[in-house]
């Protein structure tokens, strides 16, 4: 579980609201990664836990105090010793960092006031919590010595140096207008100009800002839609400020692996396949739930969704790099212009000069050309003519680098949702077949395994004289479509989304309308659309759908659509195909 910096704040305010003044009770370290604290408050005794032993750390009140070892750790009996009696007189998170330190002050010998830090670093894999008194570490859960870290080393004797901070606008204070302005101003893609602009937020929030925006990676944050990412920033400072009273509710995401993805302030607004959303009504009874979870063993198509999202970003990430390229290839027009007017004025350019003035001879325009001294104007002219050249080789290759790429990312576009509907272990093994013939992954050699079952589409008969067909991956999209369905069957698919082919097959001399307003719908779930609303879905006659030659399995091309904007209701779905 990856929590941003914005729950952190919550978790933070909760914390001072239940444990401020109170005092320590007892200290326990339930195992050689965690610890327990009880704090005697004036109504109660309430348990604070930090669970640093799994991939994800965990700081929260349980309800349920775990069991602790008959030996304590050293690392526990020095804080027995220290802050056992003291009280917590403040907890305060590092701007908006992944860090919250709690100050534990106690009467010393001479009756004077000793205040102390014990100091929790949420940071994930790095996560340690560091006992520190006067600004020199005490000792710490986790000891980094130079050899794991040259800038910051967390060893008892030394100062503490605290994590570096994050640059950018407060996410919580800051003009939600000023966010909006400083991330369209950054020369990044969306996503990482927002995170770059601010504190406090990750990719998770930062992307769900974008969605509630309706910005696009491809659209990038524009003068017409920051006054939308704006409103966005302004509804999640709302959010968190209720969350912090008590008056609103937090949101974990749980994956298909029964763990939690993160906690969030707000309802997402699309969920990644296969996860989905639970709703709480305080932060810490949502880092309670995910830490009582039992993560369940990895499947295969949990392997290999990792890999279709590794290699779907890298291709993302090479299309931009070629729009840069073709970007500055366009350039080869000018380079024939300039090479056209050097030759159409070979007598007015001196030897040996570095720069002339010409008129173009296409517009009269003034046009200004910088020269290699040492060569003739023929020879500079001859040089512009073979940077034009290799522009426009360049421009093709270019752009036919671009569009293969582009073919990719919708290829696996259609893997991606493949994925999330398999059901049985011969779905998975066709995927992973798939990917491996398309050169994406590489499998062992399987000549002494047992050969797997094929898989078989979806059928719902929904009459006697009316069925769906609904492949749920690109072999069974052919399948279905070329093998089930014939000429005047009709056949469905979103249009421009990756998604099930669906063929409605019925022995009536015509569908019903009904019918074909069932296999839209279905076809708008079985995509990446799903949890969508107004999908579009387009329909056609079986016969107008083709396979172009050497096409990847599951592409198609079709025409004589009509296009039907559907919202599958999960319910009703359900009832439909279970």
């Amino acid at each position: 579980m990856n929590l941003e910096g914005i729950t952190i704040n919550i978790l933070t305010s909760q914390l001072q609201e239940k444990l401020l003044g109170g005092k320590i009770y007892k200290v326990f370290m339930p195992n050689k990664s965690s610890l327990l604290l009880l704090v005697k408050t004036e109504n109660a005794v309430i348990p604070l836990a930090a669970d640093f032993s799994g991939a994800s750390p965990y700081l929260y009140m349980p309800d349920k105090t775990p069991e602790r070892p008959e030996t304590p750790p050293a690392f526990c009996m020095l804080l027995r010793k220290h802050l056992e009696e003291g009280r917590i007189t403040k907890i305060t998170q590092s701007g908006l960092d992944r860090v919250v330190t709690m100050e534990i002050s106690s009467i010393g010998s001479a009756r004077q006031i000793i205040s102390k830090q014990l100091i929790f670093e949420l940071t994930g894999k790095n996560a340690n919590i560091i006992f520190v008194s006067e600004g020199i570490i005490l000792d710490s859960l986790k000891h980094i010595g130079k050899a794991l870290s040259s800038y910051r080393q967390i060893l008892p004797g030394l100062a503490y140096i605290a994590p570096p901070p994050q640059d950018g606008l407060d996410i919580l204070t800051s003009s939600p207008v000023d966010i909006a302005a400083a991330a369209q101003n950054l020369p990044l893609p969306p996503q990482k100009a927002l995170i770059a602009a601010t504190t406090g937020i990750g990719q998770y929030t930062a992307g769900q800002l974008l969605k509630f925006a309706g910005i696009t990676a491809e659209g990038g944050i524009t003068n017409e839609n920051a006054a939308a990412l704006a409103d966005a920033i302004g509804t999640l400072q709302q959010n968190i400020n209720a969350a912090k009273a008590g008056t609103a509710p937090v949101y974990a995401i749980i994956t298909r692996t029964n763990t939690v993805k993160t906690i969030l302030p707000f309802k997402p607004l699309q969920l990644t396949g296969g996860e989905t959303v639970k709703e709480f009504a305080s932060l810490n009874s949502a880092v309670a739930f995910a830490q009582s979870l039992t993560p369940v063993l990895l499947p295969e198509q949990e392997v290999l969704n990792k890999t279709v999202n590794a290699e779907t970003e890298k291709l993302q990430k090479k299309i931009l790099l070629l729009k840069e390229e073709l970007a500055a290839a366009e350039d080869a027009e000018q380079q024939r212009i300039i090479a056209d007017t050097l030759m159409a004025n070979l007598y007015r350019i001196a030897k040996g000069s570095s720069e002339c003035t010409l008129e173009n001879i296409y517009d009269g325009t003034p046009l200004t050309i910088k020269l290699a001294p040492d060569l003739t104007a023929n020879e500079n002219a001859q040089k512009y003519y073979k940077r034009y050249n290799k522009l426009k080789r360049a421009q093709a290759e270019i752009k036919e680098q671009l569009q293969l790429t582009e073919e990719a990312v919708e290829y696996l576009g259609s893997i991606d949702i493949a994925l999330k509907l398999v059901q049985t272990r011969a779905e998975v093994a066709e995927i992973k077949s798939e990917l491996a013939a398309a050169g994406f992954i590489t499998v062992k050699n399987t000549k002494n395994k047992m050969p797997q079952a094929k898989s078989t589409p979806t059928i719902i008969k929904l009459s006697e004289d009316t069925a769906l067909y609904i492949g749920k991956n690109n072999k069974q999209n052919d399948y279905v479509t070329f093998s089930i369905g014939s000429g005047n069957d009709l056949w469905f698919h979103t249009k421009n989304i990756p998604g099930s082919h669906v063929i409605l097959k019925t022995t009536l001399p015509q569908a019903d309308e009904k019918d074909i307003q069932t296999a839209a719908t279905l076809a708008g779930y079985f995509s990446k659309a799903r949890g969508g609303s107004k999908i579009p879905v387009d329909c056609t006659l079986r016969k107008f759908v083709k396979k172009p030659s050497g096409a990847k399995p599951g592409f198609v091309i079709y025409a004589n659509q009509t296009t039907y904007y559907v919202t599958p209701e999960e319910e009703a779905i359900n009832k439909l195909i279970n």
